[in-house]
């Protein structure tokens, strides 16, 4: 999946590959997504911005879905949330970006009437007995 970087975001991505020598803007890109959803603090927020040439780039398809996923969620476009991850990454602001399962609340099960068996002390009538006392 290809997509357009915001020229700020891409001067900062820009910055950053040129610090770790890395060939392609591609690559830095999905450098930070796995950063950013795997929860690494790579401290990249002090890199200086670097004018950048080309600003799409190729999102590799381990990231493809999930970063549609959250841009789904909130409405916007996966190019906006790929910019919006990767600028707020950048910024040093740490982000919980991956789907979270339903946490299921015990103290809420504990408040959940519980269905008990009817006692069993009272003699309930069977057979001939029953039969005659629903004809009644």
């Amino acid at each position: 999946m290809q997509v357009r970087l915001a020229a700020q975001v891409a001067h900062k991505v820009e910055g950053v590959r040129l610090s770790l020598n890395y060939s392609k803007l591609s690559d830095t890109v999905n450098l930070l997504l796995d950063a950013i959803r795997h929860q690494w603090h790579l401290n990249l927020s002090s890199l200086p911005q670097t004018e950048a040439v080309n600003f799409k780039v190729r999102l590799d398809k381990r990231h493809s879905v999930w970063v549609s996923q959250y841009a789904t969620e909130r409405g916007i476009s996966v190019a906006s949330a790929t910019n919006l991850l990767i600028s707020e990454y950048l910024a040093g602001n740490t982000m919980n970006v991956l789907p979270q399962p339903p946490k299921i609340e015990t103290e809420n099960l504990a408040s959940i009437p519980q269905i008990s068996q009817p006692e069993q002390a009272t003699e309930k009538p069977k057979g001939q007995l029953l039969v005659r006392s629903l004809k009644l």
